[in-house]
């Protein structure tokens, strides 16, 4: 991966020589320096950050996937940050990079040093250059839980707990075994592609499909359409890592108006800042594979098709792409899961107003595997884990004539892999996911909620218990040592300098 460096001058900019990696874009720079959302490896802003690493508390949380994707793909993608060679690397996942030589700073800090009052998630899978990237939570369900006290990356970091549900059926298996799924829609009429993800062609993956060949994909060849062609419908995990980095110069130059375009679609909801990630996806793929070889189809990441939210990922493509001057087709997009197949068979089940649903994915199965870490998960949870959430910020979304030409091929793709077909059943079937306790059930039904531990306990040996809460502990022990704080799967620990 090559990123380039330049000086800025009121009219142009040019290439630092010697410097790969994204510079300043402030007008007149003078010296060569890295942008906001990247840092410069030196030793010290490298050991900056692998300390705040380990003094993070974020990474075990058991419904956030995300994160440990991200951050997986992260450390892979860069492997060990410091060389011999100055370069600006994409500012890590749960950080903010501000530019400059300064070294990446932990959002969790700059959130409490600023006093913002409620639970915060981020949009950018990676290279913040602002804090403006993590926006307040819906309103949950299990508020009481909702304490300022950890942060994590992704939308599924705002839930607490959530109902089993009967695994989804659909023409698409396996699709929660992804953590950011998408598809490719491909001819039969011209396998290139295909050909290059059985033989897991590096370049292909990483440079047309923005896809992790350390997932295998799994394709599916789909009847007849109504075009009277077969296609293959390749299921993907995206490589949202490298999506940041290909679409780093027009993130930095128009993040301001773009998050405050989501914010008004959005409407308290997530959706749109859901969306935002893997709709650059697509347009990444279009831009870098021919029309003929494949067509990416994006999918929202656990959030479910309603009415109100197929209006917003509609809006949200055409604002986002329209604000950072991405040309090309808007992208056909699919929800995993459609709102009728849970609201059909328990109406009235919620008590909140216009229940909103997401879907957790890549969960580990608590039976089979015995670590309590996620790295060697031998089983994934086969059932469906849904936490409940609501808005009070809806506002009547009128789709343009081609916005509305755009929804119908959308919800076209919908029928034809069977997406909202099935309905979902309460399951007893399952146990709760790894690193999740059985809570309390809803009087009105049999529903079983799983939950994560309070902010003030961690898991261990399958309950919770209370964490130790010293903040300094370690410090006033040895000044060698430094307190590495409670998290959701170990109390807090002393670790020695790095």
């Amino acid at each position: 991966m090559t990123l380039w460096v330049v000086l800025c001058s009121a009219s142009e900019c040019v290439r630092c020589n010697g410097f790969p990696g994204n510079s300043t874009s402030s007008a007149g720079a003078s010296i060569c320096a890295c942008t906001a959302g990247h840092f410069e490896n030196t030793a010290r802003n490298v050991a900056v950050l692998e300390r705040a690493w380990l003094q993070s508390n974020v990474a075990d949380h058991p419904l956030s996937s995300d994160y440990r994707r991200i951050l997986d793909t992260f450390k892979v993608k860069y492997g060990v940050l410091s060389s011999d060679h100055a370069m600006c690397i994409l500012c890590p996942p749960n950080f903010v990079c501000t530019g400059n030589k300064n070294p990446p700073m932990p959002i969790a800090d700059m959130l409490r040093n600023a006093n913002r009052s409620s639970l915060f998630y981020g949009v950018l899978a990676a290279g913040a250059g602002s804090d403006e990237w993590w926006v307040p939570c819906p309103v949950v369900e299990n508020t009481v839980a909702q304490l300022l006290h950890r942060h994590s990356v992704g939308f599924s970091s705002c839930f607490r707990s959530g109902e089993i549900w009967s695994p989804q059926r659909t023409m698409l298996t396996s699709l929660h075994l992804f953590t950011f799924p998408a598809l490719l829609a491909v001819n039969t009429t011209n396998t290139t592609i295909i050909t290059s993800i059985v033989n897991i062609d590096q370049d292909v993956f990483s440079n047309n499909m923005f896809a992790m060949s350390g997932t295998v994909p799994v394709m599916h060849l789909l009847p007849d359409t109504m075009l009277n062609d077969r296609i293959w419908v390749v299921q993907l995990e995206m490589d949202v890592v490298g999506v940041v980095a290909h679409y780093a110069d027009k993130i930095t130059l128009t993040y301001s108006a773009v998050l405050q375009a989501l914010h008004a679609v959005d409407q308290g909801t997530g959706v749109a800042f859901g969306a935002f990630m893997p709709l650059l996806w697509a347009c990444a793929v279009q831009e870098n594979t021919p029309d003929d070889m494949a067509a990416p189809v994006f999918m929202v990441p656990g959030v479910a098709h309603s009415v109100l939210t197929e209006k917003i990922v509609v809006r949200t493509i055409t604002t986002v792409m329209q604000i950072m001057g991405i040309s090309g087709a808007r992208p056909r997009h699919v929800f995993q899961l459609a709102s009728r197949q849970v609201t059909a068979p328990v109406s009235g089940l919620h008590a909140v107003a216009n229940p909103l649903f997401f879907a957790h994915n890549h969960l580990c199965d608590s039976y089979y595997n015995a670590e309590p870490g996620y790295a060697r998960c031998r089983q994934p949870f086969a059932g469906t884990l849904l936490s409940t959430y609501t808005t009070h910020e809806l506002a009547q979304i009128r789709l343009s004539p081609s916005e509305n030409e755009l929804l119908e091929r959308s919800n076209a793709l919908h029928d034809l892999l069977a997406i909202g077909e099935f309905a979902l059943t309460h399951s007893q079937e399952f146990l709760c996911p790894l690193n999740t306790q059985r809570g309390r059930t809803i009087a009105s039904n049999d529903a079983q909620r799983c939950t994560v531990c309070e902010n003030s306990q961690f898991w261990h040996t399958n309950q919770c218990q209370e964490c130790e809460t010293d903040a300094k502990a370690c410090e006033t022990y040895t000044s060698q040592t430094f307190t590495r704080p409670c998290s959701w799967l170990h109390d807090l620990q002393c670790e020695f300098e790095v």
